[in-house]
This record gives structure tokens, C-alpha cells and sequence, in this order.
């Protein structure tokens, strides 16, 4: 993965993760959550829930960047999607970028955001580098 140096420097200096079976969920200098889902798993909704409890413990109860990358063979199931775009599911986000690596999975990111609506502002990227100028762009942070 090629990052411009700024870039990268950003996104080096961890604070604190958490280390899931199935994801670990990481917090940046930058107040980015960086969360990584690894391999062929299907995430339902205690796995979601597991995960956003995780970015509160992160973030102290305060609203993040949220970037997440899984594996291109993970699934979230119909109940993670209603989680994760409901009020409960959102209570730490100030907005989600979604880094996908296949056609499957963009075409299952796509689903959520048309058919789960979540209220936060939430995009779908090839690359984790057009997700976090997206992210800081947000808040005025400059890459």
C-alpha cells in the first residue's frame, strides 16, 4: 500500500487498539478509528456491537473518523447493517469510510448505504489513502 510520507506519517502513530478474534479495532493520533476485519467471517450483529464498543472505549464516548477495511470475503449480515447505520451504532461516529477490494463487496456497501441509510455521512473507496482525505476533509484536517 503506497502512502504520501504526511500521509503515512498520520497514520503510524497508534495510541491504543484492540484486538478482537475477528477484527482489531485501532485508534491514531489523528482521532481516526482504523478498523480491520480479517479474514473469510461473516459479521452479525454481536460482532458489530462488539466493535463499537470497542471505538467508544477508544475514543472515550466521543465521536470519531471511522475507517474500515476488511478482508474482501467478509460479510455483515442483515442485523450488523441494521446496527451499525442505527442511532446505537453510530453513537461514536462522526462520519464511516469503507475501503472495499473487490466488485462483491462494493455492491454489498453500496446495498447498505441505499437500503440502511445511516444518518452519518459514510462512502465506499478503493483506497485507504481517498478514505482518509475524505475523512479529514471532513473535519478540515489537511493531508
Amino acid at each position: 500500500m503506497q502512502f504520501s510520507k504526511k500521509l503515512y506519517f498520520v497514520l503510524v502513530k497508534l495510541i491504543r487498539e484492540i484486538v478482537l478474534d475477528y477484527a482489531k479495532v485501532q485508534l491514531f493520533e489523528s482521532k481516526v478509528i482504523r478498523i480491520e476485519i480479517f479474514g473469510n467471517i461473516i459479521i452479525g450483529k454481536n460482532e458489530a456491537k462488539a466493535m463499537n464498543d470497542s471505538i467508544g472505549i477508544l475514543s472515550e464516548g466521543k465521536e470519531s473518523l471511522i475507517l474500515l477495511v476488511a478482508d474482501e470475503v467478509t460479510q455483515f449480515d442483515r442485523e450488523a447493517n441494521e446496527f451499525s447505520a442505527s442511532a446505537e451504532g453510530l453513537k461514536y461516529t462522526i462520519a464511516d469510510a469503507f475501503v472495499v477490494k473487490g466488485l462483491a463487496q462494493k455492491i454489498l456497501a453500496n446495498f447498505y448505504l441505499k437500503f440502511n441509510k445511516p444518518a452519518k455521512p459514510s462512502r465506499i473507496f478503493n483506497s485507504e489513502k481517498a478514505a482518509l482525505e475524505w475523512l479529514f476533509s471532513l473535519v478540515k484536517i489537511k493531508v
